[in-house]
């Protein structure tokens, strides 16, 4: 697997929901841990996660080609098995609107 740099600085949606998540809680973790350590490098890795967790965008999952993004960019909720859309309102229980031609 090759590195594209180019691709790295081009902003794209690659973080899915449940990266978010454990972004979120791992940066938090990392933050905390190093306010009683005092380690800077540490203080800066909880920071780096919570801010590609909020964006939805890591630059390294772009260098590499990598995504763990719903590829619908669909929210979880309203895809159905094997990515597949669910027809409203069965799927979440949201109001959607329907479009007629």
């Amino acid at each position: 697997m090759q590195f594209d740099f180019k691709r790295m600085l081009k902003y794209e949606y690659n973080v899915g929901d449940k990266d978010q998540k454990i972004r979120y809680g791992a940066g938090s973790f990392a933050i905390l841990l190093s306010m009683f350590l005092g380690s800077v490098p540490l203080l800066l890795l909880g920071i780096a996660l919570l801010v590609s967790g909020y964006t939805h965008f890591c630059p390294i999952y772009a260098g590499l080609g990598k995504t763990t993004a719903d590829p619908n960019g669909q929210k979880a909720c309203c895809a159905g098995e094997a990515g597949q859309k669910v027809q409203p309102p069965s799927c979440c229980g949201h109001e959607h609107e329907t479009h007629s031609s």
